[in-house]
């Protein structure tokens, strides 16, 4: 089971929290965490954009692009 999160709070002169004081630790492993779900939807992003890419036309894959320049080399060899 996870430890509580041990937070104090500022308080300004009406009593509503303004602000949150966390252990440098806590903060560190927040700033951690919140970095790798950046990565994670910055990946899945990048990942919808080139399958909409691929259904368009705009761009191809590693395999066609591998077999057009085979296939320019073959065709290069053959005019030498």
């Amino acid at each position: 089971m996870t430890e509580p999160i041990k937070k104090k709070y500022v308080i300004d002169s009406n009593g509503k929290k303004t602000a949150v004081i966390l252990d440098m630790k806590i903060y560190e492993k927040l700033i951690d965490e919140i970095d790798e779900l950046n990565c994670a939807l910055g990946y899945d992003q990048a990942k919808r954009k080139n399958e909409l890419d691929l259904k368009s036309g705009n761009s191809i894959t590693l395999e066609e692009f591998i077999s057009k320049k085979q296939t320019r080399k073959m065709k290069h060899k053959i005019k030498s």
